[in-house]
């Protein structure tokens, strides 16, 4: 078995979501790993949520499906698919809820040599039924030399 070459990453992370005439939009910048395990692409990184609250949160590329794995205060399990629909889970300390994506884009450049690479998601998100409107992710990844 091969053992998984990781790379640091530095990333910036951004979000809009716009739910009727309502715009939200956040971002923060943190670092992680990027590697290769078998036929998929891993990307982890940790979200600070508070001052005590955190999430670990990986992104699992196949090359056709976006996989979002987020594990600590909160759970996240959710698959992304241009052109689809898919169902996932969020689970908090006080409930589980069924998710819904339609996926409208799922864009995946890796960083290679000085070049930076970006994910960017596009898609309409739905919390147990309830629309939250559309979702527009990008993350922009570049090589963290600075270790």
């Amino acid at each position: 078995m091969e053992k998984a070459i990781k790379r640091a990453i530095k990333m910036r992370f951004q979000t809009k979501i716009a739910h009727g005439d309502h715009t939200e939009s956040y971002e923060f910048t943190t670092r992680g790993e990027l590697y290769h395990k078998g036929n998929n692409d891993y990307l982890r990184f940790e979200e600070s949520l508070s001052e005590t609250d955190t999430v670990q949160t990986t992104m699992k590329w196949n090359g056709r499906e976006l996989m979002l794995i987020r594990q600590g205060v909160i759970l996240m399990r959710q698959a992304f698919v241009s052109g689809e629909k898919t169902v996932g889970r969020y689970v908090t300390p006080e409930a589980s809820w069924e998710t819904t994506a339609t996926t409208d884009k799922v864009f995946v450049q890796w960083p290679s040599g000085k070049q930076k690479g970006s994910i960017q998601l596009s898609y309409q998100f739905a919390l147990q039924g309830q629309d939250t409107g559309v979702h527009q992710v990008r993350l922009t990844l570049e090589e963290d030399t600075t270790k």
